[in-house]
């Protein structure tokens, strides 16, 4: 399994030329990181995991993602995150849990976000905080939060469009069946979606992790084109 670096196989255009532009390799310590060994018979005691599937993604996802490291413009981050796959160990577990999990991302100004990868291949995000919170899914793989990384790190360049009287959620996502998905890039709670030079980004991720918070949404423009086209959109849409 070669670095994701030096075989982005899989990955779009876009983000292939994200990673090639804004990402790095870093060194890895793993000496603390549990054996096999050590996790064969942890992992066994979690009810339904598939003890040699789980092991043999968590050994791929370091393999591949292990030391990336970029700069981040997504919502929930806006910091440098460095992937460092590393499995849970037995201290990590608590009675409740069920699923097999590894830390994913190493961060330090998003916290109280933590963001881990489920063994069944999806990312997970979690408030660590003081009060209980749900463990949401938020993309099925690291893949697809790569295929974000870049739409924002894109849209970032482009033109945020808006109106006075802007449409809201609901109206907006009435209307997304006018626009093409971008099914690589969204995942359970981020959404994107494009059509003649702009796009539109939905995300209910802050909104799940924090029960009662509401979710969120923008559209950018490529140019002034895409501006002139968007705005069609939104005002169909608040109607």
């Amino acid at each position: 399994m070669q670095h994701v670096l030096d075989d982005p196989s899989g990955l779009s255009p876009r983000a292939v030329h994200f990673l090639r532009h804004a990402a790095e390799r870093t060194s890895l310590d793993v000496s603390h990181w549990p054996t096999t060994d050590e996790l064969r018979p942890l992992l066994s005691r979690l009810p339904g995991v598939d003890v040699q599937a789980t092991l043999t993604l968590f050994r791929r996802a370091a393999a591949r993602y292990g030391g990336l490291r970029y700069r981040s413009v997504a919502w929930s981050f806006e910091e440098t995150v460095t992937f460092v796959p590393v499995p849970w160990g037995v201290g990590d577990y608590g009675p409740e849990d069920r699923d097999a999990m590894a830390d994913l991302l190493a961060h330090d100004a998003a916290h109280p976000y933590a963001v881990w990868l489920r063994g069944d291949g999806a990312v997970v995000y979690c408030f660590t905080g003081p009060y209980s919170a749900p463990a949401v899914p938020v993309f099925p793989g690291i893949d697809a939060m790569l295929e974000a990384e870049a739409l924002y790190q894109e849209c970032a360049t482009w033109i945020p469009v808006s109106l006075d009287d802007a449409p809201g959620l609901a109206a907006a996502e009435a209307h997304v069946a006018r626009l093409s998905p971008i099914p690589e890039a969204s995942g359970y709670t981020e959404r994107w979606w494009q059509q003649d030079g702009f796009r539109l980004h939905i995300w209910k991720t802050f909104a799940a992790v924090f029960p009662g918070s509401g979710a969120g949404w923008a559209v950018w423009a490529r140019n002034r084109a895409g501006e002139l086209a968007a705005r069609p959109f939104l005002t169909q849409a608040r109607s």
